[in-house]
């Protein structure tokens, strides 16, 4: 039982490792000002089909979104491993005053009992300006420890921070997993 245990993580860990390899040297290509362009656009969209998805799921949230400093949409890819968990996505972080857009990257590296893989929006909501420049601290990276509870596709996360509410949306896959960990976000210099 421990060797099986221990060769799921061990492929885990390893599946982790090529993904961010193969995403160092894709960044390394030179990309043209249209491909950029389309990426920019094409994260755009994606956070607003992340609004409307939660809208549609939870009305009251655009209120919170609409009035807060400002907000985060994130689309994250989860892989739950037995006790290993890790999270990539992207998004785009929203300063309401200023009125601009930040794109950014997530990854997040966790432990907690699961299985699964699955797709889902994570909306961040920040009611404080304190807690908007913590998220992204010094324009260049930011974090949050957070714990997570889900069944199927739904679920719950907390964020330790009581200055920001965070939606989990569904998109595809299935999970069942409580896990905690940390994340980091940085900002895509690639499509600033």
């Amino acid at each position: 039982m421990r060797a099986g245990i221990r060769t799921i993580v061990t492929a885990a860990l390893a599946a982790l490792c090529m993904g961010t390899a193969s995403l160092a040297s894709a960044a390394d290509e030179a990309v043209s000002p249209e491909a950029k362009q389309a990426a920019r656009d094409a994260r755009l969209k994606l956070a607003s089909d992340g609004l409307e998805k939660l809208y549609q799921l939870q009305p009251e949230a655009r209120a919170a979104v609409e009035k807060a400093v400002g907000y985060a949409v994130f689309e994250v890819d989860s892989l739950y491993a037995v006790l290993f968990v890790g999270q990539s996505g992207k998004g785009v972080l929203y300063d309401n005053a200023a009125r601009k857009h930040t794109f950014m990257l997530s990854k997040r590296v966790g432990t907690g009992p699961g299985a699964g893989k699955q797709t889902t929006y994570q909306i961040f909501v920040f009611k404080t300006r304190q807690a908007l420049d913590q998220f992204v601290a010094a324009g260049s990276a930011g974090g949050d420890i957070g714990a997570s509870a889900s069944t199927g596709t739904g679920g719950i996360v907390r964020s330790f921070n009581p200055s920001i509410d965070i939606y989990q949306v569904p998109v595809s896959g299935m999970a069942v997993q409580a896990s905690w960990g940390g994340t980091v976000y940085t900002v895509d210099s690639d499509l600033q």
